[in-house]
């Protein structure tokens, strides 16, 4: 994974290129991003509806279709509304905000590409929109906010008990979304 999101994008476009170049020698596949998925920042920023409302940071279909073409990319990770969860030190125990993803936007950066599209920021969204984007070719969802929080309020106490609450979490959000892409059982049955 390679993140030149915050470059401009030719600066993006280089770095990845060198990435792509060195890690496809060894036949390793390349993700990597496009648009500004917020949430690392520190300080004030607009609120989520006026981010959402506005585009800011969205992934352009048109820069996705020359990224994708000049870099040789295998993934690429899209900004259509998601966002990171509590990154920064001092916002790691806040609730993530519940997000929502822009659907039209995705397809038409799908139809400007033809590789598999990555959602950061999975924690937070609602399922209707997690199944549309899946629909839209999303073919990854990074889920972190929703499992390192629990597991870091305990761990202080008890590292037994943390790495316990890591693997409950884990089994509950897995079950979760294999209920909403409609693949529970199918997998659950082969085993």
């Amino acid at each position: 994974m390679i993140d030149g999101s915050r470059l401009p994008l030719e600066e993006n476009i280089n770095a990845t290129q060198q990435v792509v170049k060195e890690a496809h020698r060894y036949h390793v596949p390349v993700e990597a991003e496009l648009g500004a998925v917020f949430g690392h920042e520190e300080g004030p920023l607009p609120s989520y509806e006026e981010l959402f409302a506005s585009g800011k940071g969205f992934t352009s279909h048109d820069e996705a279709s020359v990224f994708v073409k000049e870099t040789g990319v295998d993934w690429l990770s899209v900004a259509i509304g998601n966002i990171h969860g509590a990154i920064s030190h001092a916002k790691k125990n806040e609730k993530k905000t519940e997000t929502r993803l822009h659907i039209d936007h995705l397809k038409k950066i799908h139809q400007a590409v033809n590789i598999p599209l990555v959602l950061h920021g999975g924690t937070g969204i609602r399922n209707e929109y997690i199944l549309k984007a899946v629909e839209n070719g999303i073919t990854k969802i990074n889920i972190a906010t929703a499992i390192r929080q629990p597991y870091e309020q305990l761990m202080n106490s008890s590292i037994k008990k943390a790495c316990e609450s890591v693997y409950q979490t884990v089994i509950k959000i897995v079950t979760s979304d294999l209920k909403i892409a409609g693949t529970a059982s199918q997998l659950l049955n082969h085993h």
